[in-house]
């Protein structure tokens, strides 16, 4: 008969960790004290989630000096995963000080650079562990996902299909090498890696929308639009497949007759008639010429939604408006005598012509007012507004009347169609004789006033925009034509407007 020490060895290696542990406790205190137990017992208490436990007994571990650096390594695990970065740190550079190969110090010391968001120390501490352990899981995927993050999407393909291939059972690792696929332009390889993901994970929506989207570059749209519908419908009608959704219908309508496109629009219209966003953006792929404005509900939710990365997809799109706003004032600078100014950044967004418009501002004299809190907390933190305001920009004029020397607003009229009401909430809000700065995208298509692209942003005409300034009280000073940003393939122009109330 096995003596209790070696019946709980053997519970042990056949992973029954539960009655392992109830063994192991049941031996002299002595032997609980001995290096090799008390990582054993850790590792059980560790895998019944008992993490105060487990640290426990890895610190006598610790104390050992045949078990010392496993023991560390594996405290440096545990406070990663209790997000204890500072302690976690420390264990793993004790672990390599102990041995400067060992992986799993290594892989720790990526991780908590990853999650800082420093990837070129990551980077180094993820190929240092590769150089030791060629299939260690995290080093790979992590070392893929910084490449992708950072677009370089060779280099992430490399380290994502060494991950798929050394591990074949992981979804996460297959997902990532589709979505890389699918940057590096091959959608047939993205395809086959979601088609095999569907089948073992069938319920999975996020699966159903990459797949639309590798059917939609592979110009299979009638497939791209069905599953995109599906991914809507399986994930009971989240509002990030709304949104993913609602730019399938526009691209795809761009590079069609539309047709399709629109016979889906109508069919998600009906089938979430309350959802803002997809009244939004159905409406704009079926009525643009009737909707007059578009709701602020749907305007919160979009800006919320992509605030971390603004900044970014605007750069990729050749996005120019703050630029262009700041020469101006330049322009316009040189020409009068210039004293500081209360101004208004209206619809501030993250702060992109905050930059501009702070040389200009009295001291304190720099406010800004926007929709949406995730976007205003990138603006807080560039620290250059004296106040953030999050409200609707007519609610906020309404209030503030006789107050601002100079108003600007870049890409912010493109959310609104008829545009006199605001003109003269601007109009009451500047003291007089002073000015608004803006931007608005031109109507090349129609001779409407304006209408509600199928983008999901408003067209206006020059005509309609210059009527609307000078009904309101306003002298045109500027209106300039230029290329605004990019959208897709074309050149989205407009102008830059500087108007002096009278």
């Amino acid at each position: 008969m096995a003596n209790p020490e070696q019946k709980a060895l053997d519970y042990y290696q056949k992973k029954d960790y539960a009655a392992a542990l109830e063994c192991f406790l049941r031996l002299d205190t002595a032997i609980l004290e001995r290096g090799d137990i008390a990582i054993l017992v850790a590792n059980c208490y560790d895998f019944a989630s008992q993490k105060q436990e487990a640290i426990k007994y890895y610190k006598k571990a610790l104390k050992n000096r045949r078990t010392r650096e496993s023991a560390a390594a594996n405290l440096a695990i545990i406070h990663y995963e209790l997000k204890n970065f500072l302690k976690s740190y420390w264990y793993a550079s004790l672990a390599l000080l102990l041995n400067k190969k060992n992986a799993s110090a290594l892989v720790i010391k990526g991780n908590i650079f990853y999650c800082r968001k420093n990837y070129k120390k990551a980077l180094r501490f993820y190929r240092s562990a590769l150089e030791i352990k060629r299939d260690f899981y995290t080093a790979n995927f992590n070392t893929a996902g910084i490449y992708f993050e950072r677009k370089d999407y060779a280099k992430a393909y490399f380290y994502a299909r060494r991950t798929v291939e050394l591990f074949p059972a992981s979804r996460e690792a297959a997902a990532l090498k589709a979505n890389i696929c699918l940057e590096l332009g091959k959608p047939e390889e993205a395809e086959n890696t979601l088609r095999y993901l569907q089948k073992i994970a069938p319920d999975d929506y996020w699966v159903l929308n990459s797949l639309s989207q590798a059917c939609q570059q592979q110009k299979k749209y009638a497939l791209a639009l069905d599953e995109g519908w599906r991914a809507v419908v399986m994930s009971e009608g989240q509002n990030s497949q709304h949104i993913n959704f609602g730019y399938l219908l526009y691209e795809i309508a761009i590079d069609t007759d539309g047709y399709e496109a629109k016979r889906y629009a109508d069919m998600w219209l009906k089938k979430y008639p309350d959802n803002h966003l997809v009244r939004h953006m159905a409406n704009a792929i079926l009525n643009g010429d009737k909707v007059t404005r578009i709701e602020t509900p749907f305007v919160k939710e979009i800006f919320d939604a992509f605030a971390d990365n603004f900044e970014e997809v605007l750069a990729n799109l050749n996005y120019d408006v703050p630029r262009l706003i700041g020469e101006e004032l330049d322009s316009l600078f040189t020409n009068l005598k210039l004293r500081k100014l209360k101004i208004l950044d209206a619809g501030c967004g993250t702060g992109l012509c905050g930059k501009y418009l702070k040389k200009y501002a009295c001291r304190n004299g720099l406010d800004g007012v926007d929709l949406s809190p995730k976007m205003l907390e990138v603006a807080r933190s560039k620290k250059i507004y004296h106040h953030l305001y999050e409200r609707d920009i007519n609610d906020f004029l309404e209030e503030h009347t006789n107050e601002y020397d100079l108003i600007c607003a870049a890409d912010v009229f493109t959310y609104f169609g008829e545009l006199n009401s605001l003109f003269l909430n601007l109009y009451n809000a500047l003291h007089p004789l002073n000015r608004i700065i803006f931007s608005v995208s031109e109507n090349y298509l129609n001779d409407r006033d304006y209408f509600l692209h199928s983008s999901g942003r408003f067209l206006h005409s020059r005509k309609y925009v210059e009527h609307s300034l000078i009904r309101q009280g306003f002298e045109i000073e500027k209106m300039n034509r230029a290329k605004l940003r990019n959208e897709g393939d074309a050149t989205v122009y407009g102008w830059i407007i500087m108007a002096q109330r009278q």
